[in-house]
């Protein structure tokens, strides 16, 4: 069977109000666009309609895919149109061709699979994927007979008073026979009060031309479409409630979900718990029996199991196992912690690698850095990683002890076992297991106080 898919992604999305494509714009951290490049992955004979801005859409798409430029958005029959006269179309007899919008980013595979089945297994000139709905405005209506015969589709902006209580719409999802769309996309007209070549048109041609028609039911969420941020907005909430009920089937835990953000690329292992106000983004991968949250962003970063993070920041990093993180820690990009490590309240990492066992607590700063296993990093104590111009590296041996409100300014080797004392500016490497001080002289001067008092009183 050689079916055609072709996903019509040329529109601007005018009523969204902005310069971003519409099929750019993000579903649960992920582009419409790309939601449409997983449906059909194991589809052949991919075809993409790109128009508004159609250089940066073709970006998107996977390279197994072909793309056809619609230069004027004419309506939807006008996009299968440009398709069928498109030379990397016609090298190729199709005995199907199946039809999805490129904003309807939760239609699922056995969905397009169960309304090819049926059309083929039926014969049928024309299938479509059809939904009840409570609050139909704005799609189109199905209009059917006494006989249940399905007779046309009425857009809203043409529908009348009575058509527009209908509450069965039209999902924009088809399968056709070949054949048919070939000699009948030409026959579309622009009679409408778009002014636009509807493919819903089809419907009717083809009901009045005799011809089969079927359709195949979907819920409502699996194909709502795009065409506002409201409905961005309510789809993603949507799309929100899935995801999250699907970690809680595999065994994770949800102090609030309401407040809980997960992106579809995050994966979270059973045991889990998610506190309130948490934010997981972008392929995060989160390990089994952590805590985490509450307040916490989390985004590109793996998480080893049983770890926690606590009120704390996350962006492009790693950790082994039971690593504690917080409260209010910030990991920068290319931060990499091992087993058992702390990162304590107020601390920032950056591009650093952090060995078993170590400990950052709270006011310190590492950027730049090569810490071995078992090193305190103690509380006020930084890297001094940036002269001005470049960014250097501070290495830290392994068990080595760096007292509190210690700068080390990089490039710097604390050696295997060394302390340094608290205050401490250290610009020189240290040997292994050294005591290294770097202090003026203390001085008390007696009396400071009282005579501080005199002046002023004159």
């Amino acid at each position: 069977m050689n079916i055609a898919t072709i996903v019509l992604s040329a529109g601007k999305g005018t009523r969204m109000n902005s310069d971003i494509p519409k099929v750019l714009h993000e579903v649960l951290g992920k582009e419409i666009i790309l939601w449409s490049n997983e449906v059909i992955k194991n589809f052949e004979n991919k075809f993409f309609v790109i128009g508004h801005q159609h250089e940066l859409v073709k970006g998107y798409i996977s390279n197994d895919s072909q793309t056809v430029v619609q230069e004027e958005q004419l309506g939807t029959g006008h996009a299968l149109s440009v398709v069928f006269n498109d030379e990397n179309f016609l090298t190729d007899i199709y005995d199907y061709v199946l039809v999805i919008p490129g904003d309807v980013p939760l239609i699922k595979e056995e969905i397009l699979n169960s309304l090819i089945s049926k059309v083929v297994s039926s014969k049928a000139s024309i299938g479509f994927v059809v939904a009840s709905v409570k609050e139909p405005f704005g799609y189109g209506r199905v209009i059917v007979d006494e006989e249940d015969n399905v007779t046309k589709i009425v857009e809203e902006r043409d529908a009348s008073k009575e058509e527009k209580k209908i509450n069965l719409i039209n999902s924009g999802i088809y399968c056709f026979d070949y054949e048919f769309i070939k000699n009948h996309i030409e026959k579309l007209s622009d009679t409408n009060k778009q002014k636009e070549f509807y493919l819903t048109d089809l419907i009717e041609l083809g009901f009045n031309k005799k011809e089969k028609i079927l359709v195949v039911e979907s819920s409502e969420v699996s194909i709502m479409g795009i065409n506002s941020m409201d409905q961005l907005h309510n789809l993603e909430r949507e799309a929100r409630e899935i995801v999250i009920n699907m970690h809680v089937d595999n065994g994770v835990y949800f102090q609030d979900s309401s407040t809980a953000y997960i992106d579809e690329g995050v994966s979270i292992g059973s045991g889990t718990k998610i506190l309130a106000n948490t934010h997981l983004l972008g392929n995060t991968v989160v390990g089994e029996n952590c805590t985490i949250g509450p307040n916490t962003m989390i985004s590109d970063s793996e998480i080893g199991s049983g770890s926690k993070v606590l009120y704390s920041v996350v962006s492009e990093s790693s950790m082994k196992q039971e690593v504690q993180i917080g409260p209010y820690a910030h990991l920068r990009p290319g931060s990499n912690l091992g087993n058992n490590v702390k990162v304590g309240a107020f601390a920032e990492t950056k591009k650093s690698n952090i060995g078993d066992g170590s400990k950052v607590p709270h006011l310190a700063y590492v950027g730049d850095g090569e810490i071995e296993d078992n090193v305190n990093f103690s509380a006020g104590s930084i890297t001094v990683n940036y002269d001005g111009e470049n960014k250097n590296k501070t290495i830290i041996k392994e068990g080595a002890f760096i007292g509190s409100d210690v700068m080390l300014v990089a490039p710097v080797t604390i050696g295997e076992g060394a302390v340094i004392g608290a205050g401490s500016v250290i610009t020189k490497d240290v040997p292994a297991k050294a005591l290294a001080v770097e202090r003026s002289e203390q001085k008390n001067i007696e009396g400071y106080a009282d005579r501080k008092k005199k002046r002023k009183k004159d």
